[in-house]
């Protein structure tokens, strides 16, 4: 993945994005995973104010909860104050981001679109050359074609016609 791809599926700019690696001091490998967390570590930054580094172990324990909860909630003892994640929705936009980022950075295909393949034998046919001979040939052993071969070698040589030696007459050079 890509910085420009990994940048689209958090929601945010590169450099945002290579300034939080920085601060977080997380590995480079850009992921699907990281980008997860980040993104929800940055909304969390966003809306409730908290520094980007409390925000992301945060966003780590939140991701690690199975999806049949499907909100998660933290308040302080006596109720007054509720952190509510609503993960469902909040899966489904990061969804919509990785989508995004994986269409507008798939990998280019370089040079002319590649030919489709067809075999010899099925062209041969459609120009209507007639390969019997051919496919009959490649049913024998080796052996058989080599002897088949030294018997079209001999025949063709004693159908050679030989020339006469050349008659010197008078003109000839010497």
């Amino acid at each position: 993945m890509t910085l420009g791809a990994f940048s689209t599926a958090v929601g945010s700019s590169p450099r945002w994005v290579q300034n939080a690696f920085a601060a977080l001091r997380l590995p480079r490998p850009y992921s699907v995973p990281a980008a997860r967390r980040l993104a929800l570590a940055r909304e969390l930054r966003k809306v409730c104010g908290m520094p980007l580094v409390e925000a992301h172990p945060l966003a780590s324990r939140i991701l690690l909860r199975p999806l049949e909860r499907q909100r998660w909630e933290r308040s302080n003892p006596d109720g007054s104050v509720l952190l509510a994640v609503d993960l469902e929705r909040f899966l489904s936009t990061f969804a919509v981001r990785l989508s995004l980022s994986c269409t507008l950075y798939a990998e280019r295909v370089r040079g002319r679109p590649a030919r489709p393949r067809s075999s010899g034998i099925s062209l041969a046919r459609e120009w209507g050359v007639d390969i019997g001979l051919l496919e009959s040939s490649l049913r024998r052993s080796p052996g058989e074609r080599v002897r088949k071969l030294d018997e079209d070698v001999s025949f063709v040589r004693s159908m050679r016609v030989r020339r006469a030696a050349p008659l010197r007459g008078r003109n000839s050079p010497r």
